[in-house]
């Protein structure tokens, strides 16, 4: 029986496996939830209801974000060709292919991209590692992953409007919003050593 597959799952994970794929030489399943989360996170940041990112979050049992909406579109990604599994995945020319025909044709992802754009970013503008690392240690995430339980992952990013209105950063610039919600990560962690 085919698995229903979310219209918006299926152009997340193949918009960040795309920049994914140019900024690393493959990604794993995990770092595609990973992003996505962060997007959501960002999408949520902005002020939109996190209801319309149109699936939700919990913590897998590597203690990393898990959509079963965005696993679904995954493995139908690799079953048809647009992902290939070697060591990591990676997107293949039909997998970009798709992605741009998407991307041109459907305006109404021309939103999503924004956010999942600034989330992916992050990977060239902090060193990769650091990036992933520091998601992981996301208030967010480390309380669900305390808790042990599957609910849904919350968002809370109060001290991210602080800090980015000290900055004199605008709110809606969520390059900078990302990059400074990951460098608040990184400080809390080394303020707790």
């Amino acid at each position: 029986m085919s698995k229903q597959i979310e219209i918006e799952a299926f152009y997340d994970s193949l918009s960040i496996a795309h920049k994914l794929d140019q900024f690393l030489d493959g990604f794993t399943n995990e770092e595609i939830h990973l992003f996505s989360y962060f997007s959501a996170f960002l999408f949520h940041y902005s002020g939109n209801p996190i209801e319309e990112w149109k699936y939700k979050f919990t913590i897998d049992s590597n203690g990393y974000p898990f959509s079963t909406e965005l696993q679904n579109a995954i493995e139908r990604h690799e079953s048809i060709g647009l992902f290939e599994l070697r060591n990591f995945l990676t997107i293949t020319s039909r997998g970009t292919d798709e992605f741009n025909k998407f991307s041109k044709e459907l305006s109404l992802f021309k939103e999503r991209e924004k956010f999942i754009e600034a989330a992916c970013s992050t990977s060239i503008l902090i060193p990769y590692q650091e990036a992933k690392e520091a998601l992981l240690e996301d208030v967010n995430i480390t309380k669900a992953r305390n808790l042990g339980n599957e609910s849904w992952l919350d968002f809370q990013y109060e001290k991210l409007h602080e800090i980015t209105s000290s900055l004199g950063a605008a709110a809606e610039d969520m390059t900078i919003s990302a990059v400074t919600w990951l460098r608040l990560v990184q400080l809390s962690q080394k303020t707790e050593i």
